[in-house]
């Protein structure tokens, strides 16, 4: 019986499918409901990849030549892979732990995980494309009547298939890891910011704008020392952030996003919004970010006085049901008093823009979009993003019933850094008074 030299990579993919769809399952009968991803990851990105990742292996072993150190090199890039696969289920299993594991946010491991969960996204997205566009080159042949050209030679066209179905297994891999220093590349971005009813007084009032910080994993205490760093030389008069602190997860993992927010120095506060990240324990994450200087706006109207006038500051808190998001934003904003002066408005998802009431503020802010996350960035307020083609505001202003719109880039990412072309910011807007 011939031995099959390829049998344990098999199996290890085999066993990484089962056990992520079983820890997915099993926590989620626990009534960890956010684990179902985990389940939905298994069929939808991480089966396809795996069997794309053995037929590449299979591929790979017909092209090199029958000599034990081409069997060794192969077997050590294999393997490479089922450390990467390791690393990463260990990293999503321990995303909810209290007690952070040291190796796993070594430096150099950190973002292993990171890398390998986006390439399997970026495949799942490459095959959805590629079947979009096989299906409209047959439905173009159908309606042209065109003829299919000669195939050429069988052998030919099989060799030329294995290997580019090599390629397409390892791009997404590459494109990935190009992501990776471009999700720490903070950029700081001055905006000036022309508002029609801006009193003079507040002329170039300076806002920095922060946003999905996403503490946690690879945004650690050194990169959230430096994003505070940077508000500061912004020379910001106030600093407002709109949601997404954390990660969903517990314990003191989020420790250093206090310190890093304690030392942002503005003469008229940090004031901030929840975004839909935030709710896994409120009351703590609030008491935190008061002791760090941050107060956060519940559905609340406050009023700041820099330069000696008044500004109104208000805080939306996050509605997960987009069909009753209109009622309660104007549920939430009834008490509070009519507008006699300039407004900002915190809200963190930039969709619910559309349901404001009318007249809401001179300039609502928000993020959680990460400028599109995925795409190509054409100039500093505009980009070509799946989120800007589905009709969501990604990036830069927007203008509705005598209100703007800015939505930030953010500084962070959701759990792995996966921003592609899309750099991430420090926003500083400088308000200014058409009068001025």
């Amino acid at each position: 019986m011939k031995r099959d030299p390829d049998r344990w990579l098999r199996w290890w993919l085999w066993g990484l499918n089962l056990v992520t769809l079983g820890v997915g399952l099993g926590w989620a009968a626990l009534g960890y409901r956010r684990a179902l991803f985990l389940a939905v990851f298994v069929p939808i990105a991480l089966a396809p990849v795996s069997y794309a990742r053995w037929r590449a292996h299979v591929a790979l072993r017909s092209h090199l030549p029958r000599r034990p150190w081409a069997s060794l090199a192969l077997a050590a890039f294999a393997g490479l892979g089922v450390l990467c696969d390791a690393i990463m289920l260990a990293q999503l299993l321990a995303a909810r732990s209290e007690s952070p594991v040291p190796v796993l946010q070594a430096p150099g491991v950190d973002w292993i995980g990171a890398v390998w969960f986006s390439s399997h996204a970026l495949f799942l997205l490459g095959l959805g494309l590629g079947a979009l566009a096989k299906g409209a080159m047959r439905g173009g042949r159908r309606v042209l009547r065109r003829p299919v050209a000669v195939q050429p030679d069988v052998e030919e066209r099989r060799l030329f298939l294995k290997q580019m179905g090599v390629m397409s297994v390892g791009a997404p891999f590459a494109l990935s890891l190009s992501g990776v220093p471009l999700s720490y590349d903070f950029r700081v971005e001055e905006r000036d910011v022309p508002l029609p009813n801006w009193p003079r007084e507040l002329d170039g009032l300076r806002v920095v704008h922060l946003s999905d910080i996403h503490v946690g994993g690879a945004m650690n205490r050194e990169r959230l020392l430096r994003v505070a760093e940077l508000t500061n030389d912004a020379r910001p008069d106030v600093v407002i952030h709109t949601g997404d602190f954390l990660t969903h997860r517990a314990g003191d993992f989020d420790l250093p996003l206090y310190e890093a927010l304690a030392r942002i120095r503005a003469p008229n506060g940090q004031w901030a919004c929840l975004g839909n990240h935030d709710y896994d324990d409120v009351q703590t994450l609030v008491q935190r970010l008061r002791d760090a200087g941050v107060v956060t706006l519940r559905n609340q109207l406050i009023t700041i006085t820099p330069g000696e006038h008044p500004l109104e500051i208000g805080g939306l808190d996050f509605t997960w049901n987009r069909g009753v998001r209109a009622g309660a934003y104007a549920s939430a904003m009834a008490d509070w008093r009519p507008r006699e002066g300039p407004r900002l408005l915190l809200n963190h998802d930039p969709s619910g823009f559309a349901d404001l009431p009318a007249g809401s503020a001179d300039l609502v802010c928000s993020g959680h979009t990460h400028g599109g996350h995925i795409g190509v960035q054409l100039g500093r307020d505009q980009a070509l993003t799946l989120v800007s083609l589905l009709g969501i505001p990604d990036q830069g202003f927007f203008e509705g019933r005598d209100m703007r719109l800015f939505v930030t880039r953010c500084v962070g990412f959701y759990g792995y850094p996966m921003r592609l072309g899309i750099p991430p910011e420090i926003a500083v807007l400088v308000l200014r008074s058409a009068a001025g």
